[in-house]
């Protein structure tokens, strides 16, 4: 009696524990969220890693430029091109969230939202996960374009992130963005330990990112 007691009991628990990642793991292997829109059209997302379900669900959205920041668009996009023609990747670089921005990547970005939001274009830029690279990024562009502080940006970061206890040094990238968005100088320049977390200086024609 006991042991169909127990057995009942295991089960039981297995069984919400597979509910639960259910209801968990799609969401989060994606984690696409809308950043910004406007009323002529333009829509700006951060993504994780699509399946092919989420790149036709990007199609059926009207997106149609995509920036990939993990450099893996062969594994994804390229592969489901032919569910979506018009979807088009103008980026596909491997970043690393410990190396910070540098100066062109962002001027390039900028010029990227720019036409975007004149055109009424949807756009999405991803990373894997779309936490650290994408998070990030949109941190960027919440500070440049929403008017956010660098707090409540973060706020985001944490809210969307995964894993966040190994990646605090994206706190100190993102004040250092904010002091680059308002043409301030680097509040970490005069820190040895800290310096390296300023946007590098590094014109469009130079960066690796290009």
């Amino acid at each position: 009696m006991m042991g169909t007691f127990n057995s009942l009991v295991f089960n039981s628990g297995l069984y919400m524990l597979l509910l639960l990642l259910c209801r968990v793991c799609p969401a989060a292997g994606q984690n696409r969220h809308l950043i910004d829109s406007q009323p002529n059209g333009f829509s700006i997302y951060r993504s994780g890693k699509p399946d092919r379900q989420d790149f036709q669900n990007w199609c059926s959205i009207g997106i149609r430029e995509v920036m990939v920041l993990s450099g893996d668009s062969s594994y994804f996009e390229s592969r489901y091109a032919g569910d979506c023609p018009a979807l088009k990747v103008i980026y596909n670089q491997k970043q690393d969230a410990r190396i910070p921005l540098d100066a062109g990547f962002l001027k390039y970005f900028d010029n990227w939202v720019e036409d975007a939001r004149r055109n009424g274009t949807k756009i999405l830029f991803r990373c894997r996960c779309g936490c650290h690279r994408a998070g990030r990024l949109a941190a960027y562009y919440q500070m440049k374009y929403l008017g956010y502080s660098p707090e409540e940006a973060i706020k985001d970061l944490y809210k969307y992130g995964k894993h966040m206890q190994h990646y605090g040094f994206l706190v100190d990238q993102i004040n250092a963005l904010y002091d680059y968005i308002h043409k301030k100088p680097c509040r970490y320049l005069t820190s040895a330990l800290k310096q390296s977390f300023c946007v590098r200086n590094i014109s469009p024609a130079a960066s690796e990112n290009y």
